[in-house]
């Protein structure tokens, strides 16, 4: 009977079914899986592209992770619009490969013209091509987005690199209509390397925008060339510099950019011999004369600069009146035997006040090269208000000569109970490290969020060429990881940091002109209308002020923040105003539905360099919190993870602790719940 057995099942392996052939497949792939207990899929499927144009078709390649080849089978998709769960396509073939092997890209779908703009989501299912039982299904197989660009600035030519100071500054551009319609009332700009979303400073008012063309018409998928022998002139300059130029184009009323472009780097030197040439901004020096060979070199007060006493720096934030524990340890490295010492610690004031002293150990021995003594001592903090302080430890003699010393700095401030901070980009943090540095370090909830990808800020340094809808999504996902990055380094962790996904520079289109959800607006540099990274809080949310109003209101209501920060209302930066106009909203409808009082605590920045723009008329209290040299040198640290911004730069400017500032204003907005309205043109 057991031999008839064996033979049965050996006859059943010997004439194996296509399914049981694909289910041993699965099998032999899956295999490692329970040896490493890691999840892996049987087939992996990507997309040829990130992003996608109206009209282009998406494409997709099916593999698998180990050497073998994807079995036969009926390959499938259901294709849904991110956050959605109706499919769009419910598992449509796949075009057959092109070669044996099968891992050659199939087409999938071809965008229509009516597509929304966003993420999509694919899953795949693989049926038997006899049976059509389902082998396998994999949920969220791959996904991509959608774009609408009407106009792609091709080329930008001035003609040569090096200019002198007064030349006229020629330029050739190409433009493509990508639609399958006629563009008319096209205006074409060129001016200096700027952002239309950012007013400019006070120095660079002046700067000419100059019209190539003002009325022009483009024939649908035609590329036209537009010219000008002077479209500016090569400013003034004293030292040689580095210059950039834009071009822009405009709809007929210079209301919506279409596309914007910038010139390759060019370089402007003054009339005469030559001087010092300048680094563009991916070089960590702007010249050669910022090279920095010293500041590193004491980063501490040179009386208090012993290696003997070392702190552990990672607590020195406090609420006034808290007990103050400090670790130390100290170590004996000279060649001489300390006999008879006495190890003390004192609170102080910054200046010579002594609040309290400990005597740590008496009458020690400590032998050359001994291993280090793990000490600590608490200290009350005074509970009259914020205080910046400092832990003064000394190894003395008993003769009065101090051989070692060594002070670590505190301060204290009132801190909130929980604590929501609102970012226009991916950066713009560093205004608020002290005081996430402090809620970190007193375990107090807090969670940030980002209006905007940054999809813009140095894109096309970053590629070092404008900027496609995919390489701005790219850009922008790199700028979230950046941020993650950074503020992973003041504590926070990843999954209180959220992202809305908003276009860099949109923000004021979003708030003053595309206010309903059904009327989203179309970013330029992202070609989309909604949200489309992943990863976001809410995916494809609409690029509308009633959503994104919404969202904040849903994050206040969600975390109950006793403070918000968010940014200043008159900024020049459009994103960086509009940040605080939809927090301010948000509050203001959650004042009315009963969920805050008027007692949250509203701050925001200082006003860095106010826009043209008619000024808020909220009342403001100057908020000043004391942080340690510990914190800011963690906030230093932290700004070099924006290597797409200026991390690069800064990390040529490393200042030591005396350098580092000691406070973080902000100002509290105490109206914030009055003058509704004074923003809105609807």
């Amino acid at each position: 009977m057991i031999r008839g057995h064996y033979l049965g099942v050996c006859q059943f392996i010997a004439r194996p079914s296509r399914a049981l052939l694909n289910l041993l497949w699965l099998t032999l792939v899956l295999w490692p899986v329970t040896a490493s207990a890691r999840p892996q899929s049987p087939l992996e499927a990507v997309t040829d592209n990130i992003s996608y144009n109206i009209g282009e078709t998406v494409r997709l390649r099916i593999s698998s992770p180990s050497s073998q080849p994807p079995p036969a089978l009926d390959m499938r998709i259901t294709l849904r619009y991110g956050g959605e769960s109706n499919a769009i396509l419910e598992r449509a073939p796949l075009t057959a490969p092109k070669s044996a092997a099968g891992d050659e890209y199939r087409e999938a779908w071809k965008v229509p013209p009516g597509a929304r703009t966003g993420r999509y989501e694919i899953d795949l299912v693989g049926l038997d091509p006899k049976t059509h039982q389902e082998v396998f299904n994999l949920r969220r197989a791959a996904t991509f987005a959608v774009h609408r660009k009407l106009v792609r600035i091709e080329r930008i030519d001035l003609g040569k690199t090096f200019f002198t100071s007064g030349d006229p500054v020629a330029c050739r551009a190409v433009l493509r209509n990508l639609t399958d319609r006629t563009l008319t009332g096209l205006r074409v700009e060129f001016s200096e390397r700027y952002w239309p979303w950012i007013a400019p400073t006070s120095e660079r008012a002046g700067v000419e925008v100059f019209p190539i063309v003002t009325d022009m018409v483009i024939k649908p998928g035609v590329a036209v060339e537009v010219r000008s022998a002077r479209a500016a002139v090569a400013r003034k300059v004293t030292q040689p510099a580095v210059q950039q130029y834009a071009v822009v184009v405009w709809d007929s009323r210079r209301e919506t950019v279409y596309d914007i472009a910038f010139s390759p780097l060019t370089f402007i030197r003054p009339p005469g011999p030559g001087s010092e040439m300048p680094y563009p901004l991916q070089y960590v020096y702007p010249n050669l004369a910022s090279v920095n060979t010293a500041s590193y070199r004491q980063f501490d007060r040179a009386e208090f600069g012993s290696t003997a006493i070392q702190f552990d720096r990672n607590h020195t934030m406090y609420a006034p009146g808290d007990t103050a524990t400090v670790k130390f340890t100290i170590a004996n490295f000279t060649d001489q035997p300390w006999r008879d010492v006495t190890i003390r610690a004192s609170l102080r004031s910054l200046g010579s006040a002594e609040f309290a002293r400990q005597i740590v150990g008496e009458k020690m021995d400590l032998a050359p090269s001994s291993a280090r003594l793990e000490r600590e001592v608490k200290f009350v903090l005074p509970s009259d208000g914020s205080g910046a302080y400092r832990v003064v430890v000394e190894v003395g003699h008993s003769t009065g000569e101090i051989l070692a010393a060594g002070q670590l700095e505190l301060a204290a401030n009132p801190l909130p109970k929980s604590l929501l901070v609102f970012c226009a980009h991916e950066d713009d943090e560093g205004a608020h490290a002290g005081i996430i540095r402090a809620a970190v370090e007193n375990s107090t909830p807090i969670h940030v969020v980002y209006f905007t990808s940054g999809d813009a800020g140095s894109c096309d340094r970053y590629y070092q060429h404008s900027c496609s809808p995919a390489e701005a999504l790219n850009f922008g996902a790199l700028r979230m990881e950046e941020a993650r990055a950074s503020l992973g380094h003041l504590g926070v962790p990843r999954e209180n940091i959220f992202f809305l996904g908003l276009p860099d520079g949109g923000s004021g289109e979003i708030w003053s002109r595309h206010v309903a959800f059904s009327h989203p607006y179309l970013s330029v540099l992202l070609a989309s209308d909604h949200a489309p990274y992943e990863g976001l809080y809410r995916p494809n949310l609409p690029f509308a002020r009633a959503s994104v109003v919404e969202a904040a209101k849903e994050l206040i209501r969600k975390f109950q923040p006793e403070w918000i920060y968010a940014g200043h209302p008159d900024e020049r930066h459009v994103d960086h105003r509009t940040n605080q106009w939809f927090v301010v909203e948000a509050l203001q409808e959650l004042l009315r539905e009963g969920v805050v009082t008027p007692q949250l605590t509203l701050l925001v920045d200082q006003s860095y360099g106010p826009g043209p723009q008619k000024p808020a008329p909220y009342h403001y209290e100057k908020h000043t919190l004391l942080v340690t040299p510990e914190a800011r040198a963690k906030a230093q640290e932290a700004s070099w993870f924006y290597q797409s911004q200026s991390g690069n730069r800064n990390l040529g400017r490393i200042r030591s602790r005396d350098q580092l500032p000691r406070q973080e204003i902000h100002l509290r907005v105490l109206d914030w719940n009055e003058h509704e309205g004074w923003n809105k043109k609807d």
